[in-house]
């Protein structure tokens, strides 16, 4: 990453900018202090007004026109050419004409269908409702519980002077009209509603009786639809004829905006124009090109700065997905070890490891495409898992998150099938017997001889049961090459930034760290580990080395901490993490051993079953089924979580410091728009020429 100057004649400022944003690869600074001293900036307001004006207008009637698909892109030459393509759409005042008459009849239609109802609700009511627009007296609509209508009543009666009672009864509900005499207090009569949960509603004010109201209010309603049909055919036809160029026009216009407050925050004299920003290396050439093809005078400068320049993070294809891991954990720093090739293939290897079954990673393997397809096609309702299942799953994931991991998890599951094969694992079930005897009989031989697995015949070629300590030392091999590859990358990253001390102590950690594990090593072999006396026990001069290691990391580490007094302390005490951090990979085998014993049990379990009873049969069958997908969700989420723990603690934590910024090139994303600039290699791409060309 390159920090550059670029300098040029002020009125080719505008150009400048056009071409930058359509090629997105700098990232603009504020102007350095000194560059500001001589320069000032300056805002052309009068177009800037013309841009906001026109994109205020057009986000106003997308608003309100109905959306349809817009499938052509559309290029611009120039702001004059975007502002007179969008003045010449001129429809403001007929849209907006249609809106208000809409919004008129949505509010007349919805008061109309609440009366209709209400009046159908009460039509046993014979009389005309004109009767009970009385001025001395209010009238209501309302419904009561039957259980409660009797008790309601006799409250009334107390009161025959005050209230007058119309009813119907119905099973559960009975409805009442109530007219009301201002003898009665507001507050007796609303105690009275509440007291019997009562539910009323003022009697509208419409003239006729029920059956009269509601034959004028349907042909009412039928006319007001009509019309309201009428008004959202011409706002299609309106839509058809103007909303691909609304949705252009609208994407330029907030292109030209963001333009225009670049092009005010730019350091200007009377007659030059100056830059700043951060471009990837490789890009630079890029730009010079262009900027000397449309841009006559303009000048790039490389500059000398300590200032940290933003994070690109470059990965080949089908690394990128793993991107967001790292990002999660933390954006590193523009010079330092980019790890996501180094998670993209490690974590797979231990998702799988820590699953190991064939039936698991196929069932796991066929969700994750199925929820790819899915949502990438479209579909974004996942019906197939249960409602809280959803709802959870979405309350902590976004759709595109969903994708990201689903295809995370593939690799990892096509590990854990193969792994799998080899454990003889097909949902804690033991298979390869029958595929050797079939590929026995057509002459293939060498393989595994039976064997026992919890009292049922296995063809494992490595079984994770028996096998166990062989398993768990391989992981401690792989926890201690992690661990050292870490160390070895932070003090190579020490030893760029120059800091030495930290350089003795990374060494220190890792003396330590092999010592401890070659001393261990000899321990579980059986090997002597004494260096000297040999009147007392067997020597081994080799055990030099161990303690050499393990002594000469504790004194590297003690003497070059920057601490000091009871820091040295706090040093020494934590010798203990390099060894945790060791050891933590043998949960790789412990999780994978935990899901293979459960897989048994719940396999056990049935077969048990199978040999008591019909009742038992189904019973063990709902243990199989059940178990196992309690099984199969753990081994979503722990061999996942786990894998990733391994990776940004034991591993990131020797090396990698992070925090550091992401590159956000000045461009815009485009769907309805050209770019008017494109660069050799674009065009190669595009049209399949070298050649650089202004559509």
């Amino acid at each position: 990453m390159a920090k550059i100057a670029i300098m040029g004649l002020r009125k080719n400022q505008q150009n400048v900018v056009s071409i930058l944003h359509d090629m997105e690869v700098l990232q603009l600074e504020p102007l350095s202090k000194d560059v500001l001293a001589i320069v000032k900036n300056e805002r052309d307001n009068e177009l800037t007004r013309q841009v906001t004006d026109q994109l205020l207008r057009v986000k106003a009637l997308m608003t309100v026109l109905p959306s349809i698909p817009v499938t052509v892109r559309k290029r611009f030459d120039s702001i004059d050419d975007l502002l007179q393509t969008a003045s010449t759409i001129d429809v403001d005042e007929q849209v907006a004409s249609l809106e208000k008459e809409k919004e008129a009849l949505l509010t007349e239609i919805k008061d109309t269908e609440n009366n209709l109802k209400l009046v159908e609700e009460f039509s046993f009511f014979p009389e005309d409702l004109k009767i009970l627009q009385l001025s001395s007296a209010n009238s209501y609509f309302g419904r009561i519980p039957s259980d409660k209508f009797e008790e309601f009543k006799k409250t009334l009666d107390a009161h025959k002077q005050d209230i007058m009672l119309y009813t119907k009864a119905d099973k559960k509900v009975t409805h009442l009209i109530l007219v009301v005499f201002p003898t009665i207090s507001s507050d007796a009569f609303a105690e009275i509603i509440q007291k019997h949960n009562a539910k009323i509603e003022a009697v509208p004010n419409l003239n006729g009786t029920p059956n009269e109201i509601i034959t004028n209010q349907k042909s009412n309603l039928q006319t007001k639809n009509q019309r309201l049909k009428q008004i959202n055919d011409e706002l299609n036809k309106i839509s058809e004829k103007h909303f691909a160029n609304l949705v252009e026009v609208e994407e330029q216009l907030q292109i030209e905006n963001k333009k225009l407050e670049v092009i005010s925050n730019l350091g200007v004299t009377k007659d030059a124009f100056a830059m700043e920003g951060w471009v990837p290396k490789p890009k630079l050439g890029q730009i010079e090109s262009t900027l000397k093809k449309f841009a006559e005078g303009t000048t790039i400068y490389e500059l000398e700065t300590e200032d940290k320049p933003p994070t690109l993070m470059s990965n080949p294809g089908r690394f990128r997905l793993f991107e967001a891991f790292v990002r999660f954990y933390s954006l590193p720093q523009s010079k330092e070890f980019d790890p996501t090739m180094v998670f993209a293939l490690v974590f797979p290897i231990f998702y799988g490891l820590m699953i190991g079954d064939v039936g698991y990673c196929l069932f796991i393997l066929l969700v994750c495409l199925w929820v790819i397809r899915r949502i990438e096609k479209g579909k974004r309702n996942l019906t197939i898992f249960p409602r809280q299942l959803r709802s959870f799953a979405m309350l902590i994931l976004k759709k595109r998150q969903m994708v990201k991991l689903s295809k995370a998890m593939i690799p990892g599951c096509v590990v854990g099938i193969v792994l799998g094969v080899i454990f003889d694992l097909y949902f804690g079930f033991h298979l390869n017997g029958y595929v050797f005897d079939v590929l026995a009989s057509a002459g293939v031989t060498g393989f595994p001889e039976p064997g026992e697995i919890l009292n049922r015949p296995s063809q494992a070629f490595l079984d994770p049961i028996h096998n166990a300590g062989t398993l768990l030392l391989y992981a401690g091999y792989i926890g201690i090459g992690f661990v050292s590859f870490g160390l070895i990358l932070g003090i190579i990253n020490c030893i760029r930034e120059g800091e030495k001390k930290e350089v003795l102590v990374k060494v220190g950690w890792l003396a330590f760290g092999w010592g401890v594990v070659l001393l261990g090593l000899a321990l579980i072999h059986g090997d002597a580990i004494n260096p000297m006396w040999p009147k007392l026990i067997e020597v081994n001069p080799i055990a030099f080395l161990y303690f050499g290691l393990i002594f000469s990391g504790i004194g590297l580490m003690v003497s070059c901490d920057k601490g000091a007094g009871a820091m040295k302390i706090m040093a020494i005490m934590e010798l203990a993490t390099i060894v945790s951090h060791i050891l933590s990979y043998t949960r790789l085998i412990g999780i994978l051993l935990a899901s293979v014993i459960l897989a048994h049990t719940i396999d056990y379990v049935f077969l048990k079953a199978l040999n008591i009873g019909f009742p038992l049969i189904v019973l063990g069958t709902i243990i199989l089924f059940i178990g196992h997908l309690f099984n199969i969700i753990i081994g979503v989420f722990e061999p996942g979580i786990q894998g990733a723990r391994l990776i940004y603690v034991e591993y990131f934590s020797k090396f990698y410091r992070g925090n550091g910024r992401p590159f956000k090139p000045f461009g815009s994303l485009r769907k309805f728009t050209e770019e008017k600039y494109h660069t050799e290699q674009q065009e190669e791409k595009k049209l399949g020429k070298p050649k650089l060309k202004v559509k």
